[in-house]
């Protein structure tokens, strides 16, 4: 039986699917992998493209006849996946072949539940750099992140131990966030390789100002789940210290205390007791969520 299967999402990707799938499809063949592409909607020839390759034993196409996102088509891909490990790669050429050997070898010998390809010479402009700084900076803080590479997107899965985390993830681009802010927050092993990025083959990137908007909500999102009280305390403190440095202000010139000074303060008291609500409505969802598990793997 194949080991591992090779998830690739496919959006508008007509350029690159004739250079790089004969590339890819050897290399499947000769290691006895599996390939599932996932055609994500697209409104050029992707399909046609693809449609090519489907004598391609070793080969398996889903469609979608709408865009879902980026987390969308890799989550389908994903509930595809038979072998005992699946990896995603881009559809753009980006990532090296070899580096998919080497994910797999580290999630082999280290027992990990998920090994993150992370990139070495990362040539993004000054502007996404930024981006992606701040993503990680705001992840960091809510969790100890084991990897340095947070939304990479070469991922590799131990399925077994991880297939019930992908339906909590978005369907946009910041699946590759939440899936490894999951993982980590249930005290899953979670390693990391470096790997190096080729020069993307054709097309353009869809990644934007927009995109990073959304991973931040997503992952703010995901910390009122996971962390809602260290979320709503932190929120307390900026209440607490900007009503109390009001209130000094205000009364060392004046010798009053302003209404604005009450109100931050209050808002701070609230902020805590929502927090603390919020705890117990996220205990209770996850206790949910892991007994709905035992109960499938029971089954």
């Amino acid at each position: 039986m194949s080991l591992l299967t090779i998830v690739i999402p496919c959006y508008n990707e007509e350029e690159n699917i004739p250079v790089f799938f004969p590339e890819l499809l050897k290399f499947a063949k000769e290691h006895d992998f599996k390939v599932i592409a996932v055609n994500d909607g697209s409104k050029d020839a992707t399909a046609q493209e693809l449609e090519k390759f489907s004598g391609e034993e070793c080969l398996q196409v889903l469609t979608h006849k709408c865009n879902r996102g980026y987390g969308g088509a890799i989550k389908s891909g994903l509930h595809a996946v038979k072998t005992e490990y699946a990896i995603t790669i881009d559809s753009d050429g980006q990532h090296r072949l070899v580096d998919v050997l080497a994910c797999l070898e580290k999630i082999q010998k280290s027992n990990a539940d998920m090994v993150v390809g992370s990139r070495l010479n990362n040539e993004s402009g000054g502007y996404r750099t930024l981006g992606k700084w701040l993503i990680r900076s705001f992840a960091s803080s809510l969790l100890k992140l084991p990897v340095k590479d947070l939304n990479s997107g070469m991922k590799c899965y131990r399925m077994r131990e991880t297939v019930d985390y992908i339906d909590l993830c978005p369907d946009t681009m910041a699946y590759s966030d939440c899936i490894l802010l999951l993982l980590v927050n249930d005290h899953k092993l979670v390693a990391e390789v470096p790997i190096e990025i080729a020069p993307r083959k054709a097309g353009k990137s869809t990644i934007g100002t927009k995109t990073a908007i959304i991973t931040l909500a997503e992952i703010l999102n995901l910390a009122v789940l996971l962390r809602p009280l260290t979320t709503f305390c932190r929120l307390a403190a900026l209440f607490f210290v900007l009503g109390l440095g009001w209130g000094i202000f205000i009364y060392i010139r004046a010798r009053v205390v302003t209404s604005l000074t009450v109100m931050l303060i209050m808002l701070g008291v609230l902020s805590v007791m929502l927090g603390l609500l919020c705890e117990q409505l996220s205990q209770i969802r996850l206790a949910n969520a892991r007994q709905n598990r035992f109960s499938d793997n029971g089954k």
